[in-house]
């Protein structure tokens, strides 16, 4: 191009005669040098480009787009390491909640099966749509219930000790997969001065008891009550909010008779604890558990107990308040091994704490009863025991009990695998717990249902968690009953 630029030149020399000819010459050789200036910087930016974001093997170095969604991707995954990051207990959590409710599902799923490939129908119950209360309708060939699990080996007292712990383990899995061990924990925080539970079994409520109260009671000096006092005005400015709303609603709720500040009036403030059952094997498990769970108690108490353990006639032939295997505090920590359907014992003799004198000074506060409805011959006369042992107005009965759900076909399946579930417990599962309690407070004078829910919705309401009272106005009635 130079080269011809320069031949214009000189035919421009030659001919100086034409100057439209120069002007034109002049202005080609402008426009030829900026578009080879444009070209150079164009190619130098394409280096440049190139040099530091190399395009993708999926995508052509020559498209427009490559960089621009290189960029795209490369923040999109930034994004989202950085969400998961932030989130990632949360995910963590949700994760491990997806897992064990797919290992609940998988286990019901598996245990149907199983009782369908069950060759031995003979015994089966037939579908009790009328919900009815079935302790006199059960099969000809199956004993009524005791309150004893089934499996128990009573040939030898070790083997009934060893039997009797081995029961005890294989429920721990299941009952913190079905969510029973949380509701064992609110069920004691809310037991309060004298608590009685019935069918204690292997004491599998005694570590979640507040057993603070207890041990101070013991030989404490005016010095030392003084500071245990004060501890508790302490303990109910952070817990009730002392004067405030919470703990006024709370005043009305527990104490109707207008009596009021008492140490055990409170949720949680456990005075004295009775635990009964039928079963010296598994009382021997919770004996084991209340020397460990009580502070102190192991130091009192013997690690195994010399002598060997009552049986069951023994307790019946001694009358109602049956015969103790733990005994200790002065009477405020006791397991007694006696029939609650025949008698309930009353608290320790005299009572530590407020209404030490009066019909309410052998009364208990609280009695507490976890699935003990379902194992036994007559749950109606078991109710009318316990209302017959309990603090007319502010005493409380709660139980915490499996039986039929809200739903058909859950309760199909309950009855046809309640022999096989009844050889290996105990119990009859498929009972109509709600009903036996309803038809228990039209029978028993005073008795009333304070709450009755259903928790647990995964258990399609075959868990009951029901709380009951005895009026005062027909407390005398019942105690004649009784």
């Amino acid at each position: 191009m130079a080269f011809r630029t320069r031949i214009s030149q000189r035919a421009l020399a030659a001919r100086p005669s034409c100057p439209h000819l120069i002007l034109f010459t002049r202005s080609f050789t402008l426009s030829t040098r900026l578009a080879a200036s444009k070209r150079s910087r164009q190619h130098q930016q394409t280096i440049a480009l190139r040099t530091q974001r190399p395009p993708p093997k999926s995508q052509s170095p020559s498209s427009p787009h490559t960089s621009s969604s290189y960029s795209s991707d490369s923040s999109k995954a930034e994004s989202l390491t950085a969400l998961i990051s932030q989130r990632r207990w949360p995910l963590f959590f949700a994760g491990f909640m997806a897992l064990g409710i797919g290992l609940y599902v998988s286990v019901v799923i598996t245990t149907a099966l199983k009782d369908d490939d069950d060759g031995d129908d003979s015994d089966r119950l037939p579908s009790l749509s009328s919900s009815t209360c079935f302790s006199s309708c059960r099969p000809a060939n199956l004993p009524a219930p005791t309150g004893l699990p089934s499996t128990l080996d009573t040939t030898s007292p070790a083997s009934a000790a060893t039997s009797a712990q081995a029961f005890d383990k294989s429920l721990n899995t299941p009952e913190w997969l079905m969510g029973i061990t949380s509701l064992r924990k609110a069920l004691a925080l809310r037991a309060r001065g004298h608590v009685l539970e019935v069918a204690v079994g292997t004491g599998r409520n005694l570590a979640h008891f507040d057993w603070s109260d207890v041990v101070s009671l013991a030989g404490d000096e005016p010095e030392v009550r003084a500071a245990r006092e004060r501890e508790r005005v302490v303990r109910l400015l952070d817990r009730h909010r002392l004067g405030g709303p919470t703990h006024k609603k709370q005043q009305q709720r527990e104490r109707g008779d207008g009596v009021g500040g008492e140490l055990g009036s409170l949720e949680g403030e456990v005075l004295s604890y009775t635990g009964v059952d039928a079963s010296a094997d598994m009382l021997g498990v919770a004996r084991d558990r209340i020397r460990e769970a009580v502070p102190g108690l192991a130091r009192l108490m013997r690690k195994r107990r010399l002598e060997p353990m009552p049986r069951l006639e023994a307790a019946v032939a001694s009358g109602e308040d049956g015969v103790p295997v733990v005994e200790a505090l002065d009477g405020r920590v006791r397991l007694v091994l006696a029939d609650a359907v025949r008698g309930l014992p009353a608290p320790p003799d005299p009572p530590a704490g407020p209404a030490s004198t009066g019909p309410s000074a052998t009364k208990y506060d609280t009695i507490i009863q976890t699935f003990g409805l379902c194992s036994v011959a007559d749950p109606a006369t078991l109710l009318a025991n316990m209302a017959a042992k309990v603090r007319p107005n502010t005493g409380r009965i709660i139980l915490l009990e499996h039986g039929r759900g809200v739903y058909d076909w859950i309760n199909r399946r309950l009855d046809k695998s309640a022999p096989k579930h009844f050889r290996k417990f105990g119990c009859w599962w498929n009972r109509d717990i709600e009903k036996i309690v309803r038809e228990a407070a039209e029978k028993v004078p005073g008795l009333e249902i304070v709450q009755l829910e259903r928790p647990l919705w995964f258990q399609w309401g075959t868990t009951l968690l029901i709380e009951l009272k005895l009026n005062g106005q027909n407390g005398g009635r019942a105690d004649q009953k009784a």
